[in-house]
């Protein structure tokens, strides 16, 4: 027997498919801004940082596999950026990327987890460490020739209209 829930998927219009996905998105990050919010109410931002880092190293290796296996990717820079494009979060942020011959600049202009935190009043977090690992692991599944590079993310200074910025580039490339 089918799942019901495939069942009624099926039936969907894909622009309605689409706001589904943008919708498990938002979820997604808010039960993830919940959680940290959580653990460094308890524990304090460093505790949080230190246990957020590490549920991404497992998780976005995890994600990577699964969006490699289901889209059948192969290596290269598109893939990279394309698997990436894929990840659960990202429809929720609002980034852009330029590729440059055999690099890209990956560029994040909407930041919800940091634009919450501001709004309430909280400040910036840093995080800094947990898209290294997302990143790094998305090039180890995608293909480990490439290496990315953080070019600014907090707790770095950034400019106003971006949050962060990170290359990715085969190595002896700039």
């Amino acid at each position: 027997m089918d799942n019901p829930v495939l069942q009624e998927l099926e039936k969907l219009p894909k622009e309605t498919l689409i706001d589904l996905v943008k919708m498990y998105s938002r979820n997604w990050m808010t039960l993830d801004g919940l959680w940290f919010s959580g653990v460094e109410e308890r524990y304090g931002l460093d505790a949080a940082m230190d246990i957020d880092t590490l549920m991404w190293q497992i998780g976005s290796m995890i994600e990577a596999k699964r969006i490699k296996e289901l889209l059948k990717l192969k290596g290269g820079l598109e893939n990279i950026l394309r698997a990436i494009n894929f990840m659960s979060w990202s429809p929720s942020f609002g980034y852009e990327y330029a590729i440059l011959d055999d690099r890209a600049i990956w560029t994040c202009r909407r930041c919800p987890p940091q634009e919450q935190r501001i709004k309430a009043g909280i400040g910036e977090f840093p995080c800094k460490p947990t898209f290294d690992a997302c990143f790094n692991n998305v090039i180890q599944v995608i293909d480990p020739a490439f290496k990315v590079r953080c070019i600014f993310c907090p707790p770095d200074p950034h400019p106003g209209d971006a949050w962060c910025q990170w290359e990715f580039s085969l190595p002896n490339r700039k």
